[in-house]
């Protein structure tokens, strides 16, 4: 009697291992999108990441524009690039995002270019203005 039972357990064990590789073979047929399958572990694993990504990207957004209001010195060459430099930080904030939460390669090797171009181009603009600085303070240019 024993060696029935198990027979009888596992054709229905494969039975149900064929029933459910059958489903998923005929929703592929269909739609080649499976997004519609939902498990929710993973469902609210992809809304909490999906929620991070917005979350931080508002952030970003909230600091660069925050940094990019400044009051006006009379000077617009270094207004250009205080707001520039705020600007272009946000830019590498928002990349760090994409890398954190983004799934397309290319996307992510645009992001990890952006954070070092932008990253050079603060250092530039840095340099320019701690130039511009000791030209109004009287000290000598370094060329």
């Amino acid at each position: 009697m024993g060696v029935p039972v198990k027979l009888l357990a596992a054709l229905g064990v494969s039975g149900l291992a064929g029933a459910f590789l059958f489903s998923i073979v005929s929703l592929d047929r269909g739609a080649r999108d499976l997004s519609s399958i939902t498990d929710p572990l993973c469902n609210d694993r992809a809304k909490i990441s999906q929620a991070g990504f917005y979350s931080e990207m508002s952030r970003a957004n909230a600091r660069m524009h925050k940094g990019m209001e400044i009051a006006p010195s009379g000077d617009t060459d270094r207004d250009f690039a205080r707001m520039m430099i705020a600007h272009h930080q946000g830019a590498i904030d928002m990349a760090r995002a994409q890398l954190k939460y983004g799934g397309d390669a290319r996307l992510k090797r645009l992001a990890q270019s952006i954070i070092v171009e932008q990253g050079q181009e603060i250092a530039y603009l840095g340099n320019l203005l701690e130039r511009s600085q000791a030209l109004r303070t009287g000290e000598v240019e370094d060329r």
